[in-house]
């Protein structure tokens, strides 16, 4: 049995100035797809020098200098290790509000505040180590940040709080058993005898001096001067 093969069906509503206008809005489409992904190129451009131009903590990643004088820590890794240990807690965090103080603020201030842009959470913690080590007033703070400084009082306020409550909840004693395991009892064996119980050992250490001479003779004269009695 013969199968009959059909000729492909011709589309006769093409025609050749149909075909060059179908052609040019493919280019143009193809050229606007490129134009979409240069835009977007820089756009990510523009978002990357905005943070690094930005006062926070991602502008002194690369530098542990800059680390250890604004926040102490060792490095930026070690601020990141720290951070990630309290980042879970920072989702409970009670934020320090005042309605008070956002009714006393000016319109014209109201205005300027609006402009800043509300920081990350880590950036909190930056501002609020800064304030801690450099001595900075909240007003430069809020400068520096592009906060209005009433916010950086609250940003304070509500780490201070938060510190206190996380860090104070870590357990910084070892267990009795442990303590008891590591009294000195080779170097002192009869001192702890009468107090096996011990928690805590207060060291305190003397320090022998040598005063000057003028020192010793104004003590000399000092006490060897006596006062009269009365009657």
């Amino acid at each position: 049995m013969e199968v009959a093969t059909l000729a492909p069906d011709h589309d006769y509503c093409v025609t050749h100035t149909t075909a060059m206008v179908a052609d040019q809005l493919a280019e143009e489409n193809d050229m606007l797809r490129q134009k979409v992904k240069e835009l977007e190129i820089q756009i990510q451009t523009l978002q990357l020098q905005s943070l690094q131009s930005r006062f926070g903590l991602r502008r002194f990643a690369g530098s542990d200098e800059d680390i250890r004088f604004y926040t102490r820590f060792h490095s930026y890794d070690h601020l990141m290790a720290f951070w990630r240990l309290i980042e879970p807690a920072t989702s409970r965090m009670i934020r320090v509000t005042s309605v008070a103080t956002e009714a006393s603020v000016s319109v014209a201030e109201k205005r300027t505040s609006n402009k800043s842009t509300k920081l990350l959470p880590i950036d909190e913690l930056f501002l609020f180590l800064i304030y801690l080590l450099t001595g900075c007033t909240q007003r430069e703070l809020g400068h520096q940040f592009n906060i209005h400084h009433t916010t950086a009082s609250r940003i304070i306020t509500t780490w201070a709080n938060f510190l206190y409550c996380v860090l104070g909840a870590v357990c910084i004693w070892m267990t009795p058993e442990e303590i008891t395991a590591n009294l000195p009892w080779p170097g002192f064996p009869n001192a702890f005898k009468e107090y096996a119980d011990t928690q805590v050992i207060v060291d305190c250490t003397e320090l022998r001096c040598h005063p000057h001479l003028c020192c010793r003779v104004r003590c000399t004269h000092t006490t060897s001067h006596t006062v009269p009695s009365r009657p």
